[in-house]
């Protein structure tokens, strides 16, 4: 596959799939979001991120929890890792 960089990241056109995947599912932003983004500082919108970033990460391990009681928090960890990378062969 080939590679090749853009703006100082390496992408793909596996990634580039991915990523207009996403745009279609996702929609167009609302401009009175991108004018609230545009109006707080990058500290605020980054703890925003981080917010977001703990909401999903507590949802997947209190999903992955009810579905599966049983397992040891090492497991559990690695489905909440596998979940939240996308990538089902983490840790394997």
């Amino acid at each position: 596959m080939e590679e090749y960089v853009i703006g100082g990241e390496l992408t793909s056109p596996l990634v580039d799939d991915a990523v207009e995947s996403l745009r279609r599912r996702l929609g167009s932003p609302d401009p009175r979001q991108i004018a609230a983004w545009r109006v707080m500082s990058p500290a605020r919108r980054l703890e925003l991120a981080f917010q977001a970033y703990q909401f999903a990460l507590d949802t997947v391990r209190l999903t992955e929890r009810q579905r599966h009681p049983d397992l040891s928090p090492e497991e559990l960890a690695w489905r909440v890792t596998r979940r939240m990378q996308g990538n089902p062969k983490l840790g394997r």
